[in-house]
């Protein structure tokens, strides 16, 4: 895989560089991206002269290259602005090495990453969009306790309301979604509230 970054930040690059333990091609104009395809694309939003978010032009970048917006003032607005543009991510510019990599990984394995606010906003967004299946089919292969945890996951619920409604620990809810994500072949929450409203 080739990664490249378009910033005008010389300890940017180099946080980049380093965090990730990859060799980045830095690009230094956003005509540059015209140049290069199917590689990872960090772009710096605090680079001057770029396009907002919902010009219409990013798509066009977004489309040949998975590229992950960088934000040194990231909030959930400019998150799903970004989603929206078509990225594949969106991170503080100086996120911990940890965090670049696990979004890398993810990236690179054909993954969106989304922070788990973001992911919430979007699984209560689809509730409202898509009427969910009559049938509880997609439910069949799971426990009575599992088919609750499912239900309240796919409907947004995050693992510490879901242990409170149900009267068991954080950690079960955990074991129970591996299993549910195992028995349903599904990667996480989102697959799973996409397999519940009939659109997976």
């Amino acid at each position: 895989m080739n990664f490249s970054i378009l910033t005008a930040d010389d300890s940017l690059f180099a946080h980049i560089q380093q965090g990730t333990q990859q060799d980045f091609l830095r690009l230094d104009a956003l005509s540059a991206l015209n140049q290069v395809s199917d590689r990872v694309v960090l772009v710096d939003l605090a680079k001057p002269g770029l396009p907002v978010l919902s010009d219409i032009i990013w798509l066009t970048y977004t489309l040949s290259n998975q590229v992950i917006f960088l934000s040194s003032t990231p909030s959930d607005a400019e998150h799903l602005a970004a989603l929206t543009a078509g990225a594949r991510g969106y991170c503080h510019a100086y996120a911990s090495s940890e965090s670049l990599q696990a979004i890398l990984s993810v990236v690179i394995a054909g993954g969106v990453w989304a922070g788990p606010a973001i992911l919430q906003a979007l699984i209560r967004s689809m509730n409202k969009l898509f009427v969910p299946k009559d049938t509880q089919a997609w439910m069949a292969p799971l426990t009575a306790r599992e088919r609750e945890v499912a239900q309240l996951a796919s409907n947004g619920s995050v693992n510490k309301d879901i242990a409170r409604e149900l009267g068991i620990t954080e950690r079960t809810v955990k074991f129970h979604l591996s299993l549910i994500f195992e028995k349903l072949n599904v990667s996480d929450r989102l697959q799973l509230a996409l397999l519940a409203k009939g659109i997976r």
